[in-house]
């Protein structure tokens, strides 16, 4: 499979963890930022295009295809996004089965154990784990959910972005448009691999919250695992689960997060799949459940929100748009539609459920500030708070208008 990852990523990193010996390393939180992508985003060139309104077959990720001239350069540019089609009249529900999988990170040897099944009262409450709050979050249970001041309706976050991101055409030629992402848990799934080893190991950092102690689950610690390696290991999972490709397998973590180029630390959250535009494959994605400590700018689950649309809007990272960049995590510049890049760190107002937990979501920006157009999103912005007014400046300069 010829890997492609786009990662939440929004600062420099300043902390190399090179495991040489198990024992848990003592690490100063405040030299630990979010990693910048030390790779580089190859699309695929020359992708063969399929007319709008056609579908994919029913044993491939539903998704609908766009070709549309951008205004911001003058060429075409075509891809897919998951879902039924917002332009076309009388669009109703398209389900999406995504499948929830928890992994746990065991980590032999100075023992430590990370499961996002386990409670950790300190942190998430009493009686939660970080599983029980993924599943109740709006990520997947519906609310009264209002973007830009117009209300989307009572659904699910990823439905209202995606209803707010093509407004004009929701609002009038496809008010029933809707994306479900109904759910199924599997079982819980464990990596286990030597403490200070070769792939990863662990950092005392002194959550603040946590109550939890060493070697119990969920210590008040921090697991570092190399992306690489952990990669492998959840394609190996997705077969032996027998998972296809018209279902999403979304891996849950907590208290771990990923290293790469030696060590270099850290990356929350990504998404990856197989195939492109043409041959679609298997997709599937990543995301810790966060306990705000020691990352400034995530919450709970604002880097699954990043992760999750994300794969939505650019299921297998092919979706080429007229370069953008210089803002958010984006330093350089870049032509792939990734929704949450530009405004990364940058959350919405926190939504309260049933359950009592304010989540946070982090603002992503919508279709029409990547390709431009004659229309904005919902209340006539260009991102899910209105933070863009104005669609992608072409990079270099890049920007926002």
């Amino acid at each position: 499979m010829y890997l492609k990852l786009t990662r939440l990523l929004i600062g420099p990193a300043l902390l190399s963890c090179v495991f040489m010996e198990a024992q848990e390393r003592v690490v100063d939180p405040s030299t630990l930022r979010i990693m910048p992508d030390l790779r580089v985003k190859h699309p695929l060139p020359n992708l063969a295009m399929v007319p709008q309104l056609a579908t994919t077959p029913t044993a491939n990720l539903p998704v609908w295809k766009y070709s549309m001239v951008s205004p911001r350069d003058g060429n075409t540019y075509s891809g897919s996004i998951v879902g039924g089609n917002p332009f076309n009249r009388g669009a109703r529900t398209t389900n999406v089965p995504v499948v929830l999988i928890p992994l746990r990170v065991e980590f032999t040897g100075d023992i430590r154990n990370f499961d996002p099944t386990s409670p950790d009262a300190g942190c998430l409450g009493s009686g939660n784990t970080a599983m029980s709050l993924t599943q109740q979050s709006p990520i997947f249970q519906p609310y009264n959910a209002v973007i830009n001041g117009v209300n989307m309706g009572n659904v699910t976050f990823p439905d209202a972005f995606q209803r707010a991101s093509f407004w004009p055409s929701v609002s009038t030629a496809a008010p029933a448009y809707h994306l479900g992402l109904p759910i199924t848990v599997a079982p819980k799934q464990t990596v286990s691999l030597v403490n200070g080893g070769p792939y990863g190991g662990t950092a005392a950092i002194g959550y603040g919250c946590s109550s939890n102690l060493p070697p119990q689950d969920n210590p008040p610690s921090l697991g570092m695992v190399d992306i690489d390696y952990l990669d492998a290991q959840l394609n190996n999972i997705i077969a032996n689960l027998g998972l296809n490709a018209t279902q999403f397998p979304l891996f849950i973590l907590y208290g771990v997060v990923m290293t790469q180029s030696g060590g270099n630390c850290c990356i929350l959250g990504y998404h990856n799949g197989s195939g492109n535009n043409a041959l679609p494959g298997q997709t599937y994605a990543i995301s810790g459940y966060d306990r705000g400590y020691p990352f400034s700018g995530v919450k709970d689950i604002s880097i699954l929100s990043h992760e999750i649309l994300e794969w939505i809007d650019d299921p297998h990272l092919a979706n080429v748009v007229p370069a953008w960049g210089r803002i958010g995590q984006v330093g350089g510049c870049q032509n792939i539609l990734e929704t949450g890049d530009p405004l990364s760190g940058t959350l919405v107002p926190g939504v309260t459920m049933p359950n009592g937990v304010t989540y946070s979501i982090q603002e992503q920006g919508f279709f029409s500030w990547f390709l431009g157009g004659p229309y904005a999103g919902a209340g006539g912005k260009y991102s899910s708070n209105g933070t863009f007014s104005g669609f992608a400046k072409l990079c270099p300069p890049g920007g926002t208008n």
